[in-house]
């Protein structure tokens, strides 16, 4: 099941006032799941586990695979709207090819992790997650990813802190131009990356395949055309749905990410 396709059986729920159906609203948005009863197998080194505390008095688990040395680049991953830590690590590593760091945030509600999620619990996790990876790795150049709706978290940080540059993977302009037409007054929680880009001075690359049913590649040209004139770059990935294969494209992160401007 998809964003897009989550978002149809609200209809008796949006009979409601408002208030009344953020909740229900917000159980199609955020799909957590149980973490895995059996570790997840590593291709490579594997990681250890970490935890972050929010503002607002949670703690979270996530991964962590520390750089080789002190002054390489790290990555801040954040999954989307689905799945939790375990899942997202098995995603992301290959994203520590070279000696690099990668820690995966986790949400409130994802995991096993207290608490429910919102908009704002998403970014209080982010600004968690974002302190832990200042204190593991001090000296590190930072980078933040976010994949679909992790897009929109990673965006956010990024707006918010000194990072060396951001990825975003199938990431949306607005959380409501890709849930039904009928949902949208009524959703509780906005996600706005078209604004969010738009505070962020450090290098964007937005990736995105061609063949995203998820979130469709014009959401990315959008994105692109929202931030004209700042340093974004737009990499098309021709014939590619919403789940691309990180083996095949983390060499093409950081081979874009190392010619786009300063």
């Amino acid at each position: 099941m998809t964003l897009r396709f989550l978002l149809f059986p609200l209809a008796a729920a949006l009979t409601l006032s408002a208030p009344a159906c953020a909740d229900p609203i917000r159980d199609r948005i955020y799909l957590p799941e149980p973490m895995p009863k059996a570790a997840p197998a590593w291709a490579g080194r594997a990681p250890r586990e970490v935890v972050a505390t929010t503002a607002d008095g949670l703690t979270l688990k996530g991964y962590w695979w520390p750089p080789e040395t002190a002054d390489a680049e790290v990555v801040v991953f954040f999954h989307g709207n689905a799945g939790n830590r375990a899942t997202a690590a098995k995603m992301a590593e290959p994203l520590i090819e070279g000696g690099r760091g990668l820690l995966i945030a986790d949400y409130r509600g994802y995991g096993g992790n207290p608490g429910k999620p919102t908009q704002e619990g998403l970014f209080a996790d982010g600004e968690a997650f974002m302190a832990l990876a200042r204190s593991l790795a001090p000296q590190a150049r930072t980078y933040v990813f976010g994949y679909s709706l992790g897009g929109a978290v990673a965006l956010e940080m990024a707006s918010r802190h000194e990072v060396a540059g951001v990825i975003t993977l199938g990431a949306f302009a607005t959380l409501a131009e890709v849930a039904p037409a009928f949902a949208r007054p009524f959703l509780p929680d906005r996600f706005d990356n078209r604004a969010a880009i738009l505070r962020v001075d450090e290098p964007v690359l937005l990736i995105h395949g061609t063949a995203d049913e998820v979130i469709p590649f014009p959401q990315a040209r959008e994105l692109k055309t929202v931030a004209a004139g700042r340093k974004v770059r737009l990499l098309r990935l021709d014939g590619a749905d919403h789940h691309p294969d990180f083996r095949q494209l983390a060499p093409m992160v950081w081979k874009n990410i190392a010619e786009m401007p300063r």
